[in-house]
């Protein structure tokens, strides 16, 4: 199946925007595409038209993040607090300081234990297609508009420490339980 590229994101809202059909962020992570307005004889051809717009742009719920921050830059958005479905924002924030970098080990360290709760917010944000500015805004406690460069590279970094950890470091992990 085809799938929507970033690049496409201005081009599809304003193909869908101009069916006559309304289009809006809901919240940080979601957004909404309502005919209300349309009178109901034209729906029809409005069902027509998005069909043939889904058609061309293909798959795009790996994107949700991205084009709910695109509608909500050009003013198309409603504020919401976050739902429950975003599961990575219901783990409570680490009691631990952060670091700027993960550790790089080839071993689990006493900072990966304290910061586990972290690493699984953040391997589940990543599977649920989360802006990076919005985890580093809500598990990290960074505001990415004020420290933009340093929110990117926590994130990134214990994202990468959190997949490693998922693949090879938790052997180590296991082992350390089972003694």
């Amino acid at each position: 199946m085809k799938r929507m590229q970033e690049t496409d994101i201005p081009a599809f809202v304003r193909d869908v925007a101009d069916t006559g059909c309304d289009i809006c962020a809901i919240g940080p992570g979601h957004y909404v595409m309502g005919d209300v307005d349309v009178p109901r004889g034209k729906r029809r051809g409005l069902y027509k038209k998005l069909a043939e717009i889904d058609a061309r742009y293909g798959s795009r719920d790996h994107l949700r993040y991205k084009i709910a921050s695109h509608l909500t830059s050009i003013g198309r958005h409603l504020e919401a607090p976050p739902l429950a479905s975003e599961a990575w924002g219901q783990f409570p924030a680490s009691e631990h300081k952060l670091d700027n970098e993960a550790p790089d080990l080839a071993a689990v360290t006493a900072y990966d234990v304290a910061h586990i709760p972290t690493y699984a917010a953040l391997l589940i944000a990543e599977a649920e297609g989360a802006e990076w500015s919005h985890v580093a805004r809500v598990t990290l406690n960074i505001d990415p508009e004020r420290e933009r460069e340093r929110a990117h590279r926590v994130w990134a970094s214990h994202l990468a420490r959190a997949r490693w950890l998922a693949t090879i470091g938790c052997g180590e992990l296991r082992s350390d339980l089972l003694q």
